[in-house]
């Protein structure tokens, strides 16, 4: 097979696909969704403790269907995966019209969005990134997350802007028909990995050798690579369990999940009740994700040169720094240095911590792996907001917990940096030392 120099790489269109399933789900969902909440709770007269409950039960049910969706994805492809969440995260926006004074209602409808924006969103165009590329894999993953900031840096104040406008129920009935008529045939162009177009990883072709007519990969400019030299070991998920590196990234992994969630979803309100406009408020959040963008591109690209555990310390330092200067801030510019530094530091851990775990564990069963840390981490993601509204209602104040959240993240990065590679499985450690 002659060289496709002169081609895009299909693995790039399955990047930018990518991109933008994750511009649409996390500035709907993830991120967008908080602007909804207090409108909520002055129509209904909820208290924080339940708009927060809403969230983490989303989180709940995302933990508890990671480990089903991963093994799905591996199974039936990130395609499929993609267009059926895709679907449901769409319809289940429009559905939200419906909530009424009753919580249930919120929890229901949210719960059944969410479960879709995981499946379709977020686990298939990471499963399916992660597949197409291994030694450009931390930039590749960095592109998708950067659609995560994008959309929270643009979706966020949009959504804020149509709510005071139009109201809460306008404002999801149009992102939902937005997600439906533009998100369904971006999920189309998903491909679950190279090997079912005939390509291999990072774009690399198939030469034939003169002298022995057999075949070797080799990549776009040359040079014999394949993804035994590049090191990459596939651990079944059993084999996973067994090592070390598996449980100190997972629990540093549900840390962060736990801190990230709470200032996702508590940042407006405490920023609200410091007596900051709501508009304003939102805008910061906004901005904060927008501003994490060249955090997960950067670190994208160096997570491909340098070691990914000393970066994602790095990067965990600089989120409890953004911690401690927005619990001490007394001015708007001192709000938007937070804004900085957090938001580089949030940013560039994203692209690291997927593509770090392919690193350990292959490509095989990322997906199913992802999955399992996804429901392990669902503890801290579906407890800490919930906790963090409850003694907020109780003492009206955010700071010990927010302190809590400072704690858990410098914990988070030492516990990355110990995490080292493990060994290979005993299935092939004969054949590779041989």
């Amino acid at each position: 097979m002659t060289s496709t120099g002169k081609k895009i790489f299909y693995g790039w269109w399955v990047v930018a696909s990518g991109c933008i399933l994750y511009l649409f789900g996390s500035g709907t969902v993830f991120y967008g969704f908080n602007v909804f909440f207090n409108p909520m709770i002055k129509e209904f007269g909820w208290r924080s403790s339940v708009t927060s409950g809403a969230f983490s039960m989303a989180r709940l049910e995302g933990g508890l269907e990671g480990p089903v969706a991963g093994w799905m994805i591996d199974k039936y492809g990130a395609r499929k995966l993609a267009l059926i969440g895709g679907l449901i995260t769409g319809l289940g926006f429009i559905t939200l019209v419906l909530v009424n004074d009753n919580p249930l209602s919120l929890y229901v409808i949210f719960g059944l969005l969410s479960l879709g924006y995981n499946a379709g969103y977020q686990h298939a165009a990471m499963a399916a990134v992660a597949k197409w590329f291994i030694k450009k894999r931390s930039l590749a993953l960095s592109i998708v997350s950067a659609g995560a900031a994008i959309g929270g840096g643009l979706v966020v104040p949009g959504l804020a802007w149509l709510t005071t406008q139009y109201g809460w129920r306008t404002a999801v009935v149009v992102t939902g028909i937005v997600l439906l008529v533009l998100g369904q045939p971006v999920a189309a162009l998903i491909k679950s990995k190279p090997e079912d177009m005939g390509l291999l990883p990072d774009g690399e072709v198939v030469a034939k050798t003169p002298t022995t007519a057999s075949t070797e990969p080799v990549d776009l400019s040359g040079t014999k690579s394949s993804p035994a030299s590049s090191g990459e070991i596939d651990f079944t998920i059993r084999e996973a369990f067994k090592t070390g590196a598996f449980w100190i990234y997972n629990i540093g992994f549900m840390l962060r999940s736990g801190v990230q969630s709470s200032i996702v979803l508590h940042e407006i309100p405490f920023l609200v009740q410091r007596g900051i406009d709501y508009q304003i408020a939102a805008n910061i959040l906004g901005i904060m994700i927008f501003v994490s963008l060249p955090g997960r591109l950067i670190c994208g690209w160096l997570g491909d040169k340098f070691g990914k555990n000393i970066l994602l310390l790095i990067n965990m330092l600089l989120q409890a720094i953004g911690i401690w200067i927005f619990l001490n801030a007394n001015t708007i510019g001192e709000l938007y240095l937070f804004v900085v530094v957090f938001g580089l530091g949030y940013g560039g851990a994203i692209p690291l911590l997927f593509s770090y775990r392919a690193d350990l564990f292959g490509r095989k069963n990322f997906a199913t792996i992802s999955g399992i840390m996804s429901a392990l981490a669902v503890i801290p993601t579906v407890g800490a907001p919930v906790i963090i509204g409850h003694i907020f209602d109780v003492s009206q104040s955010y700071y010990t917990s927010f302190y809590t959240l400072l704690f858990m993240t410098i914990l988070a990065g030492l516990l990355f940096l110990f995490v080292k590679r493990p060994k290979p499985p005993a299935r092939l450690s004969n054949t590779i030392i041989g």
